[in-house]
């Protein structure tokens, strides 16, 4: 379903009656050496977010996900830093 002004906005929702989810066509846009994407209020409201909110950004090959920064995943991946920091020396003698 198309919203007024906006063909590339889809609108479908959940099953059992959850909150909606949005899927909107967006453009990069430079912005000094970087390169950013604008977020509908919508899009912020069905994922939870708030502006200025801080976010953690993955990327895998061909998809950038953001997510609320703190929680399990990024306590998960400092972990994984810190040992990987406390054990490189035993790591990349394991590694040869």
């Amino acid at each position: 379903m198309g919203e007024t002004g906006n063909p590339a906005f889809e609108h479908e929702p959940r099953a059992g009656g959850a909150e909606p989810s949005v899927t909107e066509t967006r453009k990069l846009r430079k912005t000094g050496n970087s390169y950013g994407v604008t977020l509908s209020r919508r899009a912020l409201d069905a994922a939870g977010f708030s502006p200025d909110e801080p976010v953690s950004i993955s990327v895998t090959e061909g998809c950038v996900t953001i997510r609320a920064a703190g929680g399990d995943y990024d306590a998960t991946v400092e972990a994984g830093r810190e040992a990987l920091a406390q054990y490189r020396f035993a790591l990349e003698r394991l590694g040869r």
